[in-house]
């Protein structure tokens, strides 16, 4: 049967008293269900949340509101027990046995909750106090009002132990996000995305799939040049209710191999109950460009260097005239979003219902680029009878996109080569054919950076629907039957323009890539849960089993066209040569699931889980493996009353063992259609392995929860550690003779360790004003322990960008160092002189290795500090977000491109004689009398002095930032204003301003796409533009 609800004490509020003495001007009187407050009543504040014990809850007043399912391990007490966090309303019984878990439930601040509900692992749901793993939630209301239109963007800082990472800032770039650090050296690190239960597609599509890679076609773009949107930008940020990031090992072992990575659950918004209303919102934001690159304008360019134009000629005569090209190149963008919703639901809850549409039009500070999203999203949830619930929720969006070229043939390098003696602005002849500058082949000048976003297009368009059903059976008293079944699918085609008179794409007479991709994920899943009993005295318990089948195939149709009929006719049937090539990527996952939560009177608690994958991706005998997790959890405070008098506390702990798959085809490559004279079908580069097996990681933890002065103030640390073995590394090179060049193995091992803390507290408390503040400190660290083979390095080809510099890893490394062919120093310590420098006994300059060495570069910084903060006056509130970073390295690809042409502002001293501090590699280096450098060098002579600079001169060591992310101002005006409730106005800015001691634009750079595995091009700065300062003015 149905026990009643836990009572709530008076603790998260300091008491019924307190709270009634905020009652003042503009306060609410608590009819309004929809209405939101704050620890007692006071003036509205729409969408009011606050963090609660690793999670957010909303401070609603909802009467007789259906409490969600508590799920596993989470069952209500037998009898009334404070509960700190919470202010009980009082109890509601229905008469139906079947809904007597109602309850009218005022939530009020708490800075730690120990009994509020949490969605967990496979659309559970569980009460704080009874998870032993970590995971934080941040309310849908604060995602929106960053007005970023990727809702993965507004995560960054909110919650410890993420790291989120833009590939570059124009509308539309890709995301990544990771979870306490880069863990797998190839695969991909990124979570799970959840939502409303059903797994979702995150994905950034890689130039793999397109025919101009095929092969190692020289047209091939490998994830450098070129970037796509990842597909969590599809959602509304509007829509969605909450975010919550589950870290820790127990939920990875429930979801199984694709949350190896932890998992976002998103759950989107719902009709409230007895309410019914329209929803409107409209914003307007404008973006400029932060700050702006600097050139020299003192020696001009002779075009002497076989790429572009390299700036070691004479100076320039007095008087000459220079145009502004790099600041009359960026433009102010405007953006403009409208959402409008349309929600309600019955009083008694056995009907609800919400449709909503939103348009968002976004111009980029880059002429040319554009992002433009629509959505239409429905849901309803009804109760025919007192036996079943239906589910169904249904998402529709379709965008299109238009971003720059990116990195070595984007428009950024060409802008800051373009001669500013020269009007960038006038780049075509009367015939409107390109304006030529020098005698070098079209192929070896740089573009003119006008011509480049007119002429070389990235266009795509996608549409997307997600549809998710859902019943639930409750035939028994002690448990139901809940059965998910869900489709995501989308088409995305693609289109690149490399333009018959463009430096890319001459030595082709242009190229031209279309791409259709023809994605569907499948799933359904079937849980039965048994509600919490009671088994002997005060030991209850409770669980669930479950069965889930998964299939995901996406399938690229690509067509390459070269020679271009007509240079300004974009068509595949305007192309003399053209090559097609289908991919198709599919993988079927089958799982059984358990588990099984005892508790005893409700403050301490074992988990145990198990969950058994057949995956396609391994070969059979090895594609079948059961990872196990165990977690607890202990409410000292209860269990100690003399405790619990001046503090709320909970320790947690949990181990758990997660098994991951490989990508499609790892084992056994498919044929691939060959593009040569005579065609046909063959193998590829990549050679098969029969003996590939899943890996392996296993990971723990330890964490406290702790509530003070009246719940006011509240931390939430924990220390993880995980070891990835058998790890599966891509791309390894084999012998020749075996007919294939690359192979995928087994046998890394990888270690990742870190410390988590999240500070909660409400330091000022007023009837008219208040302060409620959250610190979020993250620390990862990962470290490569072995590779497979005894190989010496690993890396990925897609991040070998240009130079000697790529994201390789060395056994004893960080997961995300950097090496390259730098300078060859002095071993011995003879003389004195170990570390400096070799130097060329004929020129002397540098020497550097032959060989990719491990330079001592980490990318990971030493800490993360996320700072929100909300201000409330009466009506007005504002909130903002402090982003802080300590340490990491970050590789400023774009200032070694211009210094190696002569054009940053350290070459102006190129004609003083200067001798390099270092010793001769003459054979005497490791003696202890080494021949000290004195050979004088004047670079306005030796010009290999800068061209042939090490790339490692501008790995910037240790740099740190503090930003302003977001900042909201908003005015929220009294019911019945406009004949509406809740209406307010903002100004909400986006990345406000930036202090960091990076020489760049912006250190949060990524010199490939989300799609490259690994720690990618993470912290590698190469032609890319930062992120815009934006204003938003808005009303709601």
């Amino acid at each position: 049967m149905y026990e009643t609800i836990p009572g709530v004490g008076p603790r998260g509020c300091a008491g019924r008293r307190r709270a009634e003495s905020r009652r003042g001007a503009g306060a609410s009187d608590g009819s309004d269900p929809g209405q939101s407050h704050r620890c007692g009543d006071r003036a509205p504040d729409p969408g009011r949340a606050g963090f609660l014990g690793g999670h957010a809850a909303r401070r609603d007043h909802q009467p007789d509101r259906r409490l969600p399912d508590l799920g596993a391990g989470a069952g209500p007490a037998p009898r009334a027990r404070p509960v700190p966090g919470l202010r009980h309303g009082g109890d509601h019984g229905s008469g139906d046995r079947r809904r007597e878990r109602r309850a009218d439930v005022q939530l009020t601040q708490a800075a730690i909750d120990l009994a509020g509900v949490v969605v967990t692992a496979l659309g559970q749901t569980s009460q704080q106090r009874a998870l032993g793993t970590a995971q934080q939630t941040v309310q849908g209301v604060e995602i929106a009002q960053t007005q970023r239109e990727n809702f993965i963007n507004a995560l960054s800082g909110r919650i410890a132990g993420v790291e989120v990472n833009s590939s570059s800032g124009v509308p539309g770039a890709s995301t990544s996000i990771v979870i306490r650090g880069v863990s797998s050296i190839s695969g991909s690190n990124q979570p799970l995305m959840i939502v409303d239960g059903l797994p979702v597609d995150n994905k950034t599509m890689s130039t793999g799939v397109m025919a101009s890679d095929a092969g190692g076609s020289l047209t091939g773009l490998s994830n450098r040049g070129v970037d796509f949107t990842n597909r969590g930008s599809d959602f509304n940020p509007e829509d969605i209710e909450s975010v919550t990031v589950l870290k820790g090992p127990e939920a990875a072992a429930l979801y199984g191999i694709d949350a190896a990575n932890g998992a976002i659950v998103i759950t989107t918004k719902r009709g409230k109950a007895g309410t019914a209303g329209l929803e409107y919102s409209n914003s307007v934001r404008v973006e400029a460009t932060r700050g702006r690159p600097e050139v020299q304008h003192t020696y001009g360019p002779s075009a002497v260097g076989s790429t572009t134009f390299l700036y070691f000629g004479t100076p320039y005569p007095s008087g000459t005239r220079f145009y502004d090209n790099i600041d009359g190149f960026f433009q102010t963008a405007v953006t403009q979003k409208h959402n409008l919703a349309f929600s309600g639901a019955t009083t008694d809850s056995k009907l609800s219902y919400r449709v909503s549409t939103s348009v968002t039009q976004q111009d980029g500070v880059i002429p040319g680029s554009r992002y433009d999203r629509y959505n239409v999203t429905g849901s309803s949830r009804a109760e025919p009878t007192s036996w079943l619930t239906t589910d169904v929720s249904l998402q529709y969006s379709t965008d299109a996109n238009d971003q720059p070229f990116k990195g070595n043939y984007g428009p950024l390098l060409g802008l800051l080569t373009w001669p500013d003696t020269i009007n960038a602005k006038d780049f075509l002849t009367p015939a409107g054919s390109r304006k030529r500058l020098t005698s070098l082949a079209i192929s070896s000048e740089m573009d003119n950076p006008y011509f480049s976003i007119r002429k070389n297009v990235n266009t795509s368009k996608t549409n997307r629907l997600v549809v998710n059903v859902g019943l639930t059976l409750t035939p028994l008293s002690w448990g139901h039957l809940k059965t998910n079944i869900g489709v995501d699918n989308y088409s995305s085609w693609n289109q690149l323009v490399r333009h018959p008179e463009s430096a890319l794409g001459y030595t082709f007479n242009g190229v031209l890539d279309e791409t259709d991709d023809m994605t569907r994920n499948l799933n359904a899943q079937t849980i039965f849960n048994v509600n919490r009993r009671p088994v002997w005295k005060d030991i209850g318990v409770s669980g669930f089993l479950g069965h889930q089948v998964s299939e995901m195939k996406s399938t690229y149709t690509s067509l390459k066209g070269q020679d271009f009929l007509d240079p300004n006719f974009v068509s595949i049937n305007n192309t003399n040569s053209r090559v097609s090539m289908t991919t198709i990527r599919q993988r079927r996952l089958v799982s059984a699931f358990a588990q099984a939560t005892l508790d005893y009177k409700y403050y301490l608690y074992l988990t145990v889980s198990g969950r058994n994958d057949w995956t396609s991706t391994i070969p059979k005998g090895a594609n079948s493996f059961f990872y196990p997790s165990v977690s607890g959890s202990f409410v000292f405070s209860d269990a100690f009353p003399s405790i619990g008098r001046f503090m709320t506390g909970k320790l947690r702990g949990a181990w758990a063992e997660v098994g991951k798959d490989a990508r499609p085809y790892a084992y056994r490559p498919a044929l691939e259609f060959k593009t040569t004279s005579y065609g046909g079908f063959g193998y590829g580069f990549w050679g098969p392995n029969l003996g590939l097996k899943p890996e392996f990681a296993r990971s723990y933890e330890i964490g406290a929860e702790l509530g003070f002065l009246d719940n006011r103030l509240g931390v939430d640390a924990t220390y993880y550690r995980k070891q990835t073995r058998d790890q599966i590394v891509e791309n390894i090179r084999g012998s020749y003779a075996t007919g294939f060049i690359l192979f995928n193995l087994n046998g890394a091992k990888t270690r990742n360790e870190g410390v988590e803390v999240t500070l909660r507290g409400t330091p000022i408390e007023r009837p008219d004003y208040s302060w409620d503040a959250t610190v979020n400190y993250t620390r990862a660290r990962g470290k490569v322990i072995s590779l497979p083979a005894a190989l010496p390095e690993s890396y990925n080809a897609d991040t070998w960008l240009a130079g000697n510099v790529r994201n390789g890893t060395m056994p004893g490394k960080s997961t995300m160092s950097l090496t390259g062919q730098f300078y060859l120093r002095v071993d011995s310590a003879n003389g004195g002189h170990k570390g400096e420098l070799l130097i060329d006994p004929t020129t002397g300059l540098p020497l550097r290795s032959s060989n990719f060495i491990d330079g001592g570069y980490d990318r990971q910084p030493d800490f993360l500090v996320g700072i929100t903060n909300r201000f409330q006056y009466k009506r007005w509130s504002l909130d903002f977000l402090v982003d802080i970073r300590r340490g990491g390295d970050v590789f400023n690809y774009t200032e070694y491109y211009l210094t190696a042409r002569g054009l940053t502002k350290r070459t102006l001293d190129r004609e003083t004689p200067r001798v390099i501090k270092g010793v001769l590699r003459d054979g005497k280096e490791n003696t202890a009398n080494p021949t000290v450098n004195t050979i004088v060098v004047v670079p306005a002579v030796q010009t290999n002095y800068y061209t042939g600079i090490s790339e490692e001169l501008f790995i910037e060591k240790d740099i740190n930032w503090l930003r302003f992310r977001d900042v909201t101002l908003r005015y929220t005006f009294p019911d019945g204003f406009m004949r509406a409730r809740r209406a307010s106005v903002y100004v909400t800015a986006t990345d406000l301003f930036l202090i960091t001691n990076y020489s760049g634009l912006d250190p949060i750079v990524n010199g490939n796409t989300a799609a490259v595995g690994g720690s990618g091009g993470i912290g590698v700065d190469y032609g890319n533009f930062a992120m815009p300062r934006g204003l938003n003015f808005g009303f709601s």
